[in-house]
């Protein structure tokens, strides 16, 4: 996969491009705290939650209001992935991870239905640019995992070093109630897929033992097999499965309106997509 180059400054003047011819309609501004968790490698199931891998998440958005039936929004979210395949009842043992998520979105709402004026169902999609850096407890400690290369990247024949800035494609549901006429509350939860396999520093990827005890040393031979007691020099092994990665973020929000509407330009019931109950 190619790395992917993420420009802040790019990704700023995006959101400007796309929002500015609505700066005039309603703008609101709101923060938002959560959680997030993950599944993938290391977790039973491809889309399941695990409550022990549970961690806060929090963010900040920009919201333009484009008509009654669709919304424009820009946010920055912050949160932890963490799992432990023996926690999450599989057979490999001593392989864990954690990693921060720093993520900028552009995503698109369309709210559904309203009822009673005051709430609107939403389903989103959108883009998003995310870092990580998948970490292991080793020794007391924590050890960053991408720069080892614990599948044998950077060595000849194998893959080069995954990039820690990744692309993802946010989908999911919510629903806003409005407070008043200038304060929304939300209740949202959602998923991205991802164009990486590597948010665990797992995949399914086979590497020899002895390539990366040789070309990428002792601490990355060990964290990448901490489930078998005796590894063989000449053996070929994959420690993934066929699950793809995925991180969640959900929560609460409480968005304030700057300038536009009245009373929430989607709560009149009129237009595409919004009959009202």
């Amino acid at each position: 996969m190619r790395n992917v180059h993420f420009s802040l400054p790019l990704f700023v003047s995006l959101i400007v491009f796309l929002g500015a011819p609505r700066l005039q309609a309603q703008t609101e501004i709101g923060v938002m705290g959560g959680v997030s968790l993950y599944s993938g490698d290391l977790s039973p199931q491809e889309i399941g939650l695990y409550f022990q891998d549970v961690r806060p998440a929090f963010g900040a958005f920009a919201r333009f209001g484009v008509g009654r039936a669709f919304a424009l929004r820009a946010g920055v979210s912050a949160g932890t992935v963490t799992a432990d395949a023996s926690e999450n009842g599989l057979a490999l043992s001593g392989l864990s991870f954690r990693s921060r998520i720093t993520e900028f979105s552009l995503v698109g709402e369309l709210n559904l239905f309203t009822i009673g004026q005051r709430i609107a169902p939403y389903v989103f999609g959108g883009g998003a640019v995310f870092r990580f850096s998948p970490e292991a407890e080793f020794d007391g400690d924590f050890v960053q995992l991408q720069p080892l290369g614990t599948e044998g990247q950077g060595l000849p024949g194998y893959d080069a070093p995954y990039s820690l800035t990744q692309w993802a494609i946010p989908l999911g549901l919510g629903v806003k109630i409005l407070l008043s006429d200038q304060v929304t509350l939300g209740l949202e939860f959602g998923g991205r897929k991802l164009f990486t396999d590597y948010l665990d520093d797992v995949s399914a990827n086979s590497f020899n033992y002895g390539d990366v005890l040789e070309g990428n040393g002792e601490l990355a031979a060990r964290l990448s097999l901490p489930f078998v007691e005796d590894p063989d020099l000449d053996g070929s092994y994959s420690r993934g499965g066929d699950y793809d990665d995925w991180y969640y973020i959900g929560g609460v929000s409480l968005s304030f309106r700057l300038s536009g509407g009245s009373r929430g330009s989607w709560n009149s019931g009129r237009g595409i997509g919004c009959p009202t109950f």
